[in-house]
């Protein structure tokens, strides 16, 4: 039995263990991907805490990680298009293809939705097993540390563009990787003025750097009027990113009406709004977004590495060997960071 190096959620329990498995066998229609670099996820940080919402929706044991670029090592028996060496990065949304959502352009919300890393085996592991369909070819202009961004620049492409940002007033709430990637993405698509909030000075620097035009200090009790001061006028569009319900709130409240609010951050347990005064006599428009839109998103933030992905180079801000995830993994949550990626190589 050839064994492996994985980062293991082994017990429904606050933190994961370093263990040795056993290296997948592709099945006929997996590619044996061996991992190079992966990234640490804010999603991954609610399972490593093992908070409400993780102990609420998944069952042990899993190995994690869902962002992921890597070279194929193996085809299955029946996987076409592929090559041994191949570089791809991986959706890490695992859909059927055949319930009504998948056949309606909305595979991303497969009802019968797994995710990698977490219902299957992920990619905090020297090699992956995933389904050949979800495996995109990287181009040989993006080096791997930005392919490894393809699945979380993807959420960000998502909810930046859900909505015409060109020439509006945006608000962003969070600034952590994928905040900052949103900012990043409005940025490019022409969105003025650009206004960021988050209780870390460390990352509303990072914010300026990838394109918010002013910052705000979420900490401040006057926050919601500095947010309006900021932008000269109540945001258009709301990007609320980091899942925080006291966020959440503020973005619905300062939205000016008639606004347009993209979800994406995960509230660590379920919250409570004033649906009538707060969204509804406003007329508010709002989305959620989970993952990206197979493959239209991909499209999308291939061309925007291809041609922006300069604009992400402060994102990235530490990168540890997969056997050192327990120290990046505490780096992550004590914010003192952007993006941290484990180069599995190393």
């Amino acid at each position: 039995m050839t064994s492996m190096l994985a980062v293991r959620k082994a017990a429904p329990t606050p933190g994961v263990e370093l263990a040795e498995l056993a290296r997948p066998q592709p099945a006929a229609d997996e590619l044996l991907i061996k991992v190079r670099r992966s990234g640490i996820c804010g999603s991954d940080k609610h399972l490593y805490l093992w908070d409400e919402w993780a102990a609420g929706n998944y069952p042990t044991p899993f190995t994690l990680g869902h962002e992921l670029v890597g070279e194929v090592a193996e085809l299955g028996a029946q996987v076409q298009g592929f090559a041994a060496g191949d570089v791809v990065a991986i959706e890490s949304h695992i859909f059927d293809g055949t319930c009504r959502p998948c056949r309606t352009g909305n595979a991303h919300v497969c009802e019968n939705l797994r995710i990698l890393g977490i219902d299957v085996s992920g990619g905090f592991a020297e090699y992956a097993a995933v389904p050949s369909r979800l495996a995109w070819r990287v181009p040989p202009t993006i080096p791997l540390e930005r392919a490894v961004l393809f699945e979380p620049l993807g959420n960000a492409v998502h909810a930046a563009m859900r909505y015409d940002v060109s020439g509006q007033p945006v608000a962003v709430y969070g600034c952590g990787p994928m905040g900052l990637m949103a900012i990043a993405v409005a940025y490019t698509a022409g969105a003025y003025p650009i206004v960021a909030t988050d209780v870390s000075a460390y990352r509303r620097t990072l914010a300026e750097q990838v394109g918010a035009h002013l910052t705000v200090d979420p900490s401040r009790p006057s926050v919601e009027q500095d947010i309006v001061d900021a932008l000269g006028e109540r945001p258009t569009v709301s990007l609320e990113m980091s899942g925080h319900p006291t966020a959440l709130r503020q973005a619905l409240r300062v939205s000016a009406n008639a606004g347009k609010i993209v979800f994406l951050g995960i509230p660590p347990k379920p919250i409570t709004i004033d649906l009538a005064e707060e969204f509804m006599f406003k007329g508010l428009e709002a989305y959620g977004v989970t993952g990206r839109l197979i493959w239209d998103t991909w499209y999308r933030t291939e061309a925007f590495l291809q041609i922006h992905g300069d604009l992400l180079e402060p994102l990235v801000t530490h990168t540890f060997p997969l056997r050192d995830f327990e120290d990046a993994m505490q780096l992550v949550l004590s914010g003192d960071c952007g993006k941290v990626l484990l180069d599995v190589d190393g």
